[in-house]
């Protein structure tokens, strides 16, 4: 019986051994789930009250002619940036911070000239690929652009293409540019010419103001390709891959090619045996822009649609000038081709990708958080976070449609979208309020064996189930 009772006593000691041995119930400890990152909105507000200091004391020092003018447009430019701040857009993760700083340090340190310019870099939480240099040597790079990088050479210079628009001052010149016309003897004249005119009067001072439209966040052709060669020279002298300045503008030439088969993907993601997918969910409404305004484009009309127009041409310039830097250093030392943290590059990267969907939710635009969820889920087909995603938007559009508040939450297809973007805009259109939940639902179902020890994926799934019942 002792003998008995000490073997029990040792099996139970060896127990928690067998269990932690077994392959079987370790694979049954789910791996964390995605944890967007918590945006400091103490540090945010520190650095755009520093930044509101020096657009009062930039204010003071305005051109005494035009002052009122050039005072408003200056306003408009900082409510621009300062909006970016107040809407927790900037990306304050600590490390991906410093990762942005050693890239900017380092391309200071390269041209010591830039030690003199007041220069700012943070990653916007956008997922629109683009980086803009907003004036006040800010500048915002957007992590959209970031994921779709390749190295972080390509980075870098997008980084110095930014600087060089702040260094060359394009956003303050193209604002007294602006400014001058408003002002000028030709313009006037033609407002005059206007005054007299009796018909179509609004349509002509339509087309007038055209031209005129002051917009800081964009800038003209010939400011680009003169930012790309400056900017190439701050890349050189930083030591990273010139190479990687011609493969970064080609990569831009194709960042906005629709490369989504969105009809595809509705069709396999939400057909369930208990609610089959219906033809009726991608039916184009010929009421929304004719059926999504199909535009029969040119090569010039689609190139300017771009969000980086030119790419070709540009590229075309950054090889013949990295050629003729080439041949002026033949036989003389060269900067050391080297990388920053190659490693932290692909983590931020890969973080990006999920920040990109719940910033585009934390903003109230629903459909463009799924579209971002979607293209994911095509390279990460069971990520326990993208899943409940896909869930949790359609829980939410059931439960603003019931309050009627569901409008504004989602974008109607539009001529200048994806195809792809509209085929999902018109299938959220097309959805009755059940149909919400009742997607949802069947979704999650799926998916219950291998993710139900996550909370969030319950939570969401009784929450489905919950308005199926209502």
């Amino acid at each position: 019986m002792n003998a008995l009772l000490r073997a029990c006593r040792q099996g139970s000691r060896m127990l928690p051994l067998l269990l932690l041995a077994s392959p079987l119930l370790a694979q049954q400890t789910p791996e964390p789930m995605y944890k967007p990152s918590i945006v400091d909105g103490t540090r945010t507000h520190a650095i755009m009250r520093k930044f509101e200091r020096e657009h009062d004391t930039l204010q003071l020092n305005l051109p005494a002619e035009h002052k009122k003018d050039y005072s408003e447009i200056y306003a408009q430019r900082w409510r621009h940036i300062k909006s970016r701040f107040q809407k927790k857009e900037i990306y304050t993760l600590p490390t991906a911070q410093q990762y942005l700083d050693s890239m900017l340090n380092r391309i200071v340190a390269g041209t010591p000239d830039l030690k003199r310019e007041k220069l700012h870099a943070f990653f916007s939480r956008s997922g629109t690929p683009n980086a803009t240099s907003v004036g006040q040597g800010i500048i915002f790079f957007n992590i959209g652009l970031f994921t779709r990088l390749e190295n972080e050479h390509q980075a870098a210079f997008i980084l110095c293409h930014e600087i060089a628009h702040a260094v060359l001052k394009h956003s303050e010149k193209s604002i007294e540019k602006y400014v001058k016309n408003m002002h000028s003897a030709s313009l006037q004249k033609e407002l005059k010419e206007l005054k007299k005119v009796q018909y179509n009067r609004l349509s002509k001072l339509e087309a007038l103001s055209k031209g005129l439209t002051f917009d800081n966040r964009r800038h003209s052709r010939n400011n680009e390709s003169d930012a790309d060669s400056l900017a190439l020279v701050y890349f050189r002298n930083s030591g990273f891959d010139p190479a990687a300045a011609v493969t970064a503008m080609q990569l831009l030439d194709n960042i906005d090619a629709d490369d989504i088969d969105m009809t595809k993907h509705l069709r396999t993601l939400f057909d369930a045996p208990q609610l089959r997918f219906q033809d009726r969910w991608l039916e184009k409404d010929a009421g929304l822009l004719g059926g999504h305004a199909t535009l029969l484009r040119d090569r010039k009309v689609e190139d300017s649609l771009k969000t980086h127009p030119d790419c070709v041409e540009r590229a075309n310039k950054l090889i013949a000038f990295n050629q003729s830097a080439d041949s002026a250093l033949a036989g003389k030392p060269v900067a050391t081709v080297s990388s920053i943290h190659p490693q932290r590059f692909d983590s931020l990267r890969k973080a990006f990708q999920f920040e990109i969907i719940e910033f585009s939710f934390a903003e109230d635009n629903y459909t463009e958080s799924l579209y971002y969820t979607i293209a994911m889920l095509e390279k990460t087909p069971n990520d326990p976070y993208l899943i409940m995603h896909v869930a949790r938007i359609l829980n939410n559009c059931f439960y603003l449609q019931r309050q009627h508040r569901l409008g504004k939450k989602l974008r109607l297809p539009a001529p200048e979208n994806r195809e792809s973007f509209n085929t999902l805009a018109q299938f959220v259109q097309n959805l009755y309020m059940e149909e919400y939940a009742q997607i949802a639902f069947h979704y999650l179902q799926r998916y219950q064996g291998q993710l139900s020890a996550y909370p969030e994926f319950q939570s969401e799934f009784a929450k489905s189930e919950g308005f199926i019942k209502m």
